[in-house]
Formats: C-alpha cells, structure tokens, sequence
C-alpha cells in the first residue's frame, strides 16, 4: 500500500522513467478473461505480473491471452505489498509498513522453477517506490505517516540484494515524504509527496543537489520523457486535500533536465488528478490516480486528456505499465485493465482470489 497521499518508460518496463496522457475516446470493447495454470516446474515465462497488496501475492499474466494465472507464482506473505519492477529475472516488491510487520524491500528470481521471496539485507523499512538505475545500481523510497520507521532514499544493488542497502541519500528537507523516483536526463529524481516538491539528485547519486516545486500537492509519480523539445521528468500530482479532507484539483507537470534549483515545474496539464505515469510514446501518456484513468496527448506547451473508461464505468489505480502496445492499470480488487493508447480495446483480465486487492503490475523483459 502507498503512502498517505499516493497519487514508465516509453514501451519499456520501469527502469526510472517517465509518462503522459490524452486522446479521443472510440468505442470499447469489454472482454473478461479466465485464469490458466502457471508453469508449473518450468520458471516462469510470463512477462507481466501483479501484485496483490494484502498477502504478498505475486501473479503472471498472459498478455498475449488477457488470461492470469489461478495461482500465486510467489508470495511475499505480507500487507501492503506493492511496487513491483525488475531487473533482468529478479523482480523487486516495496513493502509499506501499513498493518505489517515486517516492511521492507524485498525480491525473487521468476526464472526459478520453484521461486520464494526474500528481503533486500535485513533492513526493515516502510518501502513505497522503486528504480532500476542499471544492473547494479536500484533505489528505495520509505516512508511511514506513523513515523515508525524513517522516511529516506536508499541505493541498492540489484545484482547483489543480499548486501541490504546503502548510506541513504542525504541533503534531504524536514518532513521528506518520498515517492516514486526515477532516472532523467541523466539524473535520479525523486518526489516527495507532503512537501509538493521534487528533488534531483547529484552526479554522484548520493545526495539532493536541487529542489523543484511542482504546481499541486499530492507529489507522487515522476516519468523520463521529453517535452517542448528538452529531455527531462514529467511530475504526476494527485492533489492532496485541504485541512477538511477534501480533495483538491491535482496537475501534471515537466521538469527540463539542468532547471536551475528551485525553479518552479512547468504545468503541463491541470485540474487533472494524476498518482503514476506511463508513456506509450514521446506525445501519448496515461495517467491514472484511484478512481480515473487518462489518456494524455502533448501537443506544444501544453496536453488533453481523455477518460478512458470500461463498459461507461471509470477505473483507476495507483500504479500502470506498458507493454506491446498497451497499458496495464490495475482496479484494487481482482481486475486488471489493458487498453490500446487510443484508449479503446478495454479489456478486463481477472487476477487474484476474491477479497485480494490487485495494486501494482510491472513488467520482465
């Protein structure tokens, strides 16, 4: 589960990266799917999976099929299990401290013919967001509203999980909530969620060199991409709320790469509530928040959106990937949806056991 204000790559699995969104609506087309049998014995050869939040359930699913397996590939066998990416065969899950007990960064390797999870070191932490920099070098995002555990950034090693985590970033402000993080231009940027800020880091990658506002609260997704013709990070900002909990209009922003520190993003969409980007190429983004689900279309200074939508009914999550061609956006229950960047083609594919709550899917290559 995400942190108390929640909100890819283009076609590509997350490795640090950006999105957008808009498009005209055509007409959809609803398609449920039935569960097939995993690869028993074989490792998996899935290229999608999804995570269910309340036990830790990791399931694949065939893209090709819109089918998802009937049971779990592996299991954290932990609440609030949620990001998911990975590098090469090892898939890395951020577990959040939410009704948990043992929170943390943990992996698995899907090309084992019998997988099991294990924690990154034996660091627990409120982990949220991911980033696979390279081979060896990946970053966690923690962060805890009840203050049980710090809220920081830390550098791993994705090709060695078993030595835990690195000196956490530092040069961080009071009351860092983190986000999703991602590399840009060059850079690892990082958003931090109660503060409506985002952070790059140094060359180093070792501490805050620069701090940027973003136009609405709710800091929570960040996507690589290139807008007004310079390379840098796209911001997704759900919003956040105003001091009676009600919700305000949230913004997608861009942020060039070299902005000078403390410059303000520049809006490149408002009044829309965005928690995670994805692109499906350099003009069309999806963005979603929990309840809605967009297609976003750059066009000059600025970008469009449209609802994409499932039988006349909207959907949404914190969390969406790419792959072939389509966007995979999960509900929070026991559907994931994938539709085509024209936003048609909506499909729901059943994943999970009922009662389970499908958060996060992320993509192997």
């Amino acid at each position: 589960m995400k942190a108390k204000d929640p909100a890819r790559r283009f076609g590509q699995p997350r490795k640090c990266a950006a999105g957008i969104v808009v498009m005209a609506l055509a007409a959809i087309i609803l398609t449920s799917c039935p569960n097939p049998a995993n690869n028993q014995g074989t490792g998996s050869t899935a290229n999608l999976f999804a995570v269910d939040s309340k036990n830790g359930n990791v399931y694949e699913i065939d893209d090709g099929a819109c089918t998802a397996a009937s049971t779990a590939l592996v299991s954290i066998g932990q609440n609030s299990s949620g990001e998911i990416a990975f590098s090469g065969d090892v898939g890395f899950i951020a577990v959040g401290s939410y009704s948990n007990t043992a929170p943390g960064l943990y992996y698995f390797n899907a090309s084992s013919s019998a997988p099991s999870a294990m924690m990154v070191g034996a660091t627990k932490t409120s982990a949220q967001y991911l980033c696979i920099v390279s081979e060896t070098l990946g970053y966690v995002t923690a962060a805890d509203y009840s203050s049980a555990y710090a809220s920081a950034m830390y550098p791993f090693d994705p090709s060695n999980p078993a030595s835990g985590f690195g000196t956490a970033v530092k040069g961080v402000p009071s009351g860092f909530y983190p986000q999703d993080v991602a590399y840009a231009a060059g850079r690892v940027y990082v958003a931090d969620n109660i503060n409506a800020k985002v952070y790059r880091l140094n060359a180093a990658g070792t501490a805050v060199d620069a701090s940027y506002s973003a136009t609405a609260g709710g800091t929570t997704g960040l996507l690589a991409g290139s807008f007004g013709g310079k390379a840098g990070i796209f911001v997704a900002n759900s919003g956040g709320y105003d001091a009676s909990w009600n919700s305000l209009p949230g913004s997608i922003d861009f942020i060039a790469g070299g902005a000078a520190d403390g410059a303000v993003a520049a809006a490149v969409l408002s009044g829309y509530s965005a928690g995670r980007l994805a692109a499906f190429d350099g003009d069309t983004l999806v963005a979603t928040t929990y309840s809605k689900t967009y297609i976003v279309k750059l066009s000059g200074s600025g970008a469009s959106a449209t609802e994409v939508t499932s039988s006349a009914d909207s959907f949404g999550s914190n969390d969406v990937d790419i792959l072939d061609g389509y966007a995979y956006v999960p509900g929070g229950s026991n559907t994931v949806y994938r539709f085509s960047a024209a936003g048609t083609d909506v499909r729901e594919i059943v994943v999970g056991r009922t009662g389970e709550m499908i958060s996060n899917v992320g993509v192997r290559r």
